[in-house]
């Protein structure tokens, strides 16, 4: 995006002042943080239709909320379904195969991760943790519409909690495909292989998997995923999202040994350079690059631990890079060679 079209984004999108808050279908309503404004979704009746809550989703008790140390700027949706019903938005089914997060830190090279067709790039930080009590990582991540160049490219702005080589997963953030917005990503891996949104229980009125994410250009939306009550909750902006069952792993899935955030772009061509953007198309330390900040890591309660000392995942700065100063923020982006 251009500095022009980012800043005519935020300025759009940041108009009015706090309103009161949107309904959630959930019984069990998540805290809000106060101090943030309220927009309406602009959909097609095309593109979403409206499901009764499963009971699952009825009986569901979230975990207390994030400690957040302030409030949140980006505003909240008005529910688009009737209470205790929620959003299935309408989406093309993925193009690709998703590679999921880098395996190892430094993937410095002329060509990215080779993956049937394609190749991935990544300019990311990855963390160990103790794969005993870290059960959950938390970030603020810049949301943009980037460029997408071929019709079966990818890009993603996003974090994950990871058990092992991608063996068990589960990521959210922005994902963009060759169409005209991006939407918002929660996916889950097991035993290796990528389900996308499947198993998900989701109680909110509006945040669902595949949501549009046109009214979050140019904010930084914090989000959260937390292992709570053998399920892993996903939090977006103000409120819990939904979770997805423990059941989907065996159990076996309570905690992970590495944190990861990063971006990433699939070049469904082999494309060297890739053509598609990654973050806003800026790159790192340039006026206007996408960044991921508050990098944070969960243990026990509410509380989010701010990272240090994470490792560099870059796989080739002249097309994408990274900008960090080994504590909990970070800035990445580029444009490839368009």
């Amino acid at each position: 995006m251009s500095r022009a079209g980012l800043i005519l984004s935020m300025f759009v999108v940041g108009c009015g002042g706090p309103e009161p808050l949107g309904e959630v279908a959930s019984e069990v309503r998540p805290q809000a943080v106060a101090g943030t404004s309220e927009v309406e979704l602009a959909l097609a009746p095309s593109e979403f239709h409206c499901e009764v809550m499963t009971e699952a989703a009825r009986a569901a008790v979230p975990p207390p909320p994030p400690a957040i140390e302030r409030a949140a700027s980006a505003p909240r949706l008005r529910a688009v379904c009737p209470p205790g019903q929620v959003p299935i938005y309408h989406q093309a089914e993925l193009r690709t195969h998703k590679a999921g997060p880098p395996l190892s830190p430094g993937l410095n090279g002329a060509t990215g991760s080779r993956l049937l067709a394609g190749a991935y790039w990544y300019a990311g930080v990855l963390k160990p943790t103790d794969a005993l009590s870290q059960s959950g990582v938390g970030a603020s991540i810049l949301f943009s519409n980037p460029a997408v160049y071929d019709q079966s490219d990818m890009v993603t702005s996003q974090m994950s909690i990871v058990r092992g080589a991608n063996y068990h997963l589960v990521e959210m953030g922005l994902r963009k495909f060759w169409d005209a917005f991006p939407r918002l990503m929660i996916s889950q891996w097991s035993y290796g292989t990528f389900n996308d949104a499947a198993g998900f229980v989701q109680v909110h009125g509006v945040y669902g998997p595949g949501m549009p994410l046109t009214s979050y250009y140019g904010y930084a939306v914090q989000q959260y995923i937390r292992h709570d009550n053998g399920n892993w909750w996903i939090w977006f902006n103000d409120a819990w999202v939904g979770y997805f069952p423990g059941s989907l792993w065996s159990g076996q899935f309570t905690s992970g040994d590495m944190a990861h955030f990063y971006g990433e772009v699939y070049s469904a061509q082999n494309r060297v350079p890739p053509l598609t953007d990654m973050g806003t198309g800026q790159f790192s330390g340039t006026w206007g690059s996408a960044y991921i900040h508050g990098m944070c890591l969960h243990t026990a309660g509410a509380s989010c631990n701010y990272i240090t000392n994470g490792w560099r995942s870059e796989t080739n700065a002249a097309y994408y890079s990274l900008s960090y100063w080994n504590g909990a923020d970070m800035e990445f982006g580029g444009n490839g060679g368009g």
